[in-house]
């Protein structure tokens, strides 16, 4: 299992970008230090609320300057042309991916907001494809030298990328998949899934996780594959001393749900690709018993129950967990990751390694010590056959 560290920058009102950037690139380094495996945020346009990062391929690599080990991936990149060229992608993570010694992923997508949309001037009905062809340019740039691409939206005639990524065959790809058919492109791709974000309850989650197999395998693939099945926590991470402090200090978080999701509605009415967002519609969020334990959109609590929580993705076969930690004081945030890293990440990154009670650990020696004595006597038996032996000799 890995661990993504999520921020979008959300600022609340009062306070300037510049401070809570600041306070981001902190974040970002304790998480570093405590454990978690990668970072990530989104790309979001002219956004009212809930995140700031509109450029995240500047941000990255001022913090993989200040970074040594953790990863970054993309949380996601958009592919309408409107919005990035997928060749300006492919060049952007190359260069991200040789200033960053081979840590930088790539999650890809078509965009989730008409307000980035309608600003863009990106057509809904078109978005898909033009993302579909995006993923297949960008790895013939990678994989290919030369590479040419003839497609509805690119037309590439031969060309070299300069410059080359790092990591073989290239930096891992990802897509963020809410519905059943984009899981299935996904796997029929063999690249990563990133699922979740709609609230609807662990067995959606664990439906498409199992979809992404059932594809993955059915499916052959004429480029290297790079399949991971991730999950995301998009309401928020947060990790207090207790549950009831955990709790009551996410309560915020309820307001952001509703504000992130408020366009989910009105962008199923636009394209039938996005009509699987208007499920969110039914969401209850003022149900906090449903929001925090069923709706698969928190990980709320102390570490104990953080633990239960995330052994939950484990035996469903997840890979990855996408954590969001945002929308709170910059104070609790930095507890939550703190104590998350220190006391989570290590049941299930090196249980070995983390200290037991004395009492646990005495009761498992007292356990033990009958089948211990029991093979010294065994051992004693086998010896004084042994000896009887070579004395007859």
């Amino acid at each position: 299992m890995d661990f993504i560290l999520m921020t979008e920058g959300d600022t609340p009102v009062g306070l300037t970008h510049e401070h809570r950037y600041r306070e981001l690139i902190d974040e970002v380094l304790l998480a570093e230090r405590v454990g978690f495996d990668a970072f990530g945020s989104s790309e979001q346009h002219v956004a009212i609320g809930t995140a700031t990062v509109s450029a995240p391929e500047v941000l990255y690599p001022y913090l993989m300057a200040l970074t040594n080990r953790i990863r970054f991936i993309h949380l996601v990149t958009l592919l309408p042309t409107r919005m990035n060229h997928a060749l300006r992608v492919a060049e952007r993570i190359a260069t991200e991916d040789i200033l960053s010694h081979g840590r930088v992923e790539l999650g890809t997508g078509r965009g989730n907001t008409t307000l980035a949309l309608r600003a863009f001037e990106v057509d809904p009905t078109e978005n898909k494809a033009q993302w579909r062809e995006g993923i297949d340019l960008i790895r013939r740039a990678f994989l290919e030298d030369p590479f040419s691409f003839v497609g509805e939206h690119y037309k590439i005639p031969p060309r070299s990328l300069v410059p080359k990524p790092l990591q073989w065959p290239y930096p891992p790809i990802s897509a963020a998949t809410g519905s059943p058919s984009s899981v299935e492109t996904a796997a029929e791709l063999g690249i990563g899934a990133i699922m979740g974000g709609f609230y609807l309850g662990f067995d959606l989650v664990e439906n498409l996780l199992k979809l992404y197999d059932e594809t993955l395998a059915a499916t052959s693939h004429p480029y290297p594959i790079t399949p991971r099945k991730m999950v995301t926590i998009s309401g928020g991470m947060h990790c207090a001393e207790t549950t009831v402090l955990a709790r009551e200090q996410a309560k915020p978080l309820f307001d952001m749900a509703k504000l992130s999701t408020g366009a989910y509605e009105r962008l199923s009415t636009l394209s039938k690709d996005y009509a699987y967002m208007g499920a969110v519609k039914d969401v209850d969020f003022d149900d906090e018993e449903y929001m925090f334990e069923r709706s698969q959109g928190f990980l709320v609590g102390d570490p104990d129950h953080c633990i239960e929580h995330v052994q939950r993705y484990v035996d469903m076969g997840v890979d990855a967990l996408v954590l969001r930690v945002d929308s709170l004081p910059h104070d609790q945030l930095l507890r939550s990751i703190e104590l998350f890293g220190k006391y989570v990440i290590p049941r299930f990154k090196h249980p070995r390694n983390v200290v037991r009670p004395a009492d646990d650990v005495l009761a498992d020696i007292r356990a033990a010590r009958p089948a211990h004595e029991q093979a010294l006597r065994k051992f004693q038996t086998e010896q004084n056959l042994l000896n009887e032996k070579e004395s007859v000799q």
